[in-house]
């Protein structure tokens, strides 16, 4: 793995971990901060051919977050 993906990568879950804390304080500007930050990696992972670790852009996913993949 190149050092730009592994760095696209930890910064994916430093984020992921900042939006999980985010939503466990109920948070929510703080929420949206992080989901956009995400959003924002997702792209970039996505324009450069990175994979990002498992869990797609955002940790919790499965509760209501929007996925930044098309359809």
């Amino acid at each position: 793995m190149s050092e730009f993906a592994t760095n696209v990568n930890e910064r994916v879950r430093e984020a992921r971990s900042a939006l999980d804390s985010a939503r466990a304080e109920g948070d929510e500007y703080l929420v949206g901060v992080h989901t956009g930050e995400l959003e924002s990696l997702a792209r970039l992972a996505q324009e450069n051919d990175v994979a990002l670790p498992e869990g797609g852009p955002g940790s919790a996913e499965a509760d209501g977050a929007e996925s930044t993949t098309g359809s």
